[in-house]
């Protein structure tokens, strides 16, 4: 299958398309697998070269090319994309998820007087910075708004009596080789800038390219907050934290929950301090998700309306009445698929549960209690309908990070 139709501008709408599907979603949807070697670079980010080309293939000429329908390496996606002009990084990156966990786990933090425990700063501060990657903020910050930001973090959060220094983690977090400061004169950069200097100069920091575009995966993005949980943070109430930094997502199944409506100040009460007359009324824009509504009603068809987890049949109306409940949530931070695979039916009751991470799947098929007492039955399973463990694995290590019980995983 020859490549000589694809042009320059049909690589930049396949990394477009890369980029606003997310590599999973992207490298699912046009049957492909990761880059084991060749990746292509472009404005500091990296795509799997062989994917991309063969999506490219399809903005040329109409036909999509899958994995199997044409070889990669040096004499074929290699030379196709440096003839057009593009940079190929011909050795595996030395930044994957696994080299960003480990980077994570051995952080030079420093152990202050009467704190035997490592200092929490450049932990909390990377969790403050994976939020904004998760909201789709900027991933470089002005100092300012770091220090305002992260430093009450600190002050709530940090250890016992250890100051509230944000310069430091805003710093000292390049010896990760995940973080980057920009803005500093390299005559100015030989040691950590003082205070002076990083007003005079209005510095930027904030996760490097390549680390932000690893991030944008929801499962890594997920590991990444868990291992810094448990290696720095195994003390600290998780729910009142993620709460504060603006990763409340992470302690349901199913994304952050919208705010609630504030009571009207129109409200008239009565001695008791009730509410009295019609419920308030106020005018709303919001964002919804937009779920395939065929998809649901199909699980539910084939579950026969019946709970997996505990067989109840429940009627409405006169009717059977099941829900379909995602596995992994579409909502952030999860961002999981709206697909058959990631679907279960299941009663209002056990939906809550599973939803508020109470119980769970383990390896074995088997509905477990995330804080025990309930005894393990196996999750009924229908040959037509089939359900992707990688999410089911997912579920597990939200209620890991919530429950603090290793075992879940």
């Amino acid at each position: 299958m020859g490549l000589g139709d694809i042009r320059y501008d049909h690589i930049i709408a396949a990394t477009e398309e890369f980029r606003r599907l997310g590599r999973d979603n992207f490298l699912r949807t046009h049957g492909f697998g990761r880059a084991r070697s060749y990746e292509l670079v472009l404005d500091g980010r990296r795509y799997d070269s062989k994917a991309i080309t063969g999506v490219a293939h399809g903005y040329a000429t109409g036909d999509f090319l899958s994995a199997g329908d044409f070889s990669g390496g040096a004499a074929t996606v290699a030379r196709c994309l440096r003839e057009l002009g593009f940079v190929v990084d011909a050795g595996a990156s030395s930044h994957n998820p696994a080299d960003l966990l480990a980077r994570l786990r051995n952080l030079k933090v420093s152990r202050g007087p009467g704190n035997p425990g490592p200092s929490r700063h450049q932990p909390l501060s990377l969790l403050w910075a994976i939020s904004r990657g998760a909201a789709e903020q900027p991933r470089l910050t002005p100092w300012t708004r770091f220090r305002d930001e992260v430093g009450p973090l600190l002050t709530e959060f940090g250890l016992p009596n250890a100051k509230a220094t944000p310069e430091y983690p805003f710093w000292h977090l390049q010896g990760s080789g995940l973080w980057e400061v920009r803005g500093i004169p390299n005559e100015l950069a030989k040691k950590m800038p003082n205070m002076s200097v990083l007003k005079a100069q209005h510095p930027q920091a904030g996760f490097t390219a390549e680390t932000a575009d690893i991030l944008r995966d929801p499962v890594t993005r997920l590991d990444a907050v868990v291992t810094i949980c448990e290696t720095y943070l195994e003390d600290v109430d998780r729910q009142a934290l993620f709460e504060r930094i603006g990763l409340s997502g992470y302690t349901t199944a199913g994304g952050a929950l919208s705010p609630s409506e504030e009571q009207s100040s129109g409200d008239v009460m009565d001695e008791y301090g009730r509410t009295t007359g019609p419920a308030p009324r106020r005018d709303a824009n919001r964002s919804i998700i937009v779920r395939d509504e065929a998809l649901a009603r199909k699980v539910k068809d084939l579950e026969n309306d019946r709970c997996q987890i505990c067989d109840t049949t429940l009627r409405y109306l006169n009717r059977p009445y099941s829900q379909a409940a995602h596995i992994r949530g579409l909502g952030r931070p999860h961002s999981g698929p709206d697909e058959l695979q990631n679907l279960l039916c299941l009663c209002a009751n056990c939906h809550v549960l599973f939803d508020g991470l109470e119980i769970y799947v383990d390896s074995d098929g088997l509905v477990r209690g995330t804080r025990g007492g309930r005894d393990a039955r196996p999750l009924r399973r229908d040959p037509r309908h089939p359900m992707d463990e990688a999410y089911f694995r997912y579920h597990r290590t939200l209620c890991t990070l919530n429950a603090r019980r290793p075992g879940v995983g």
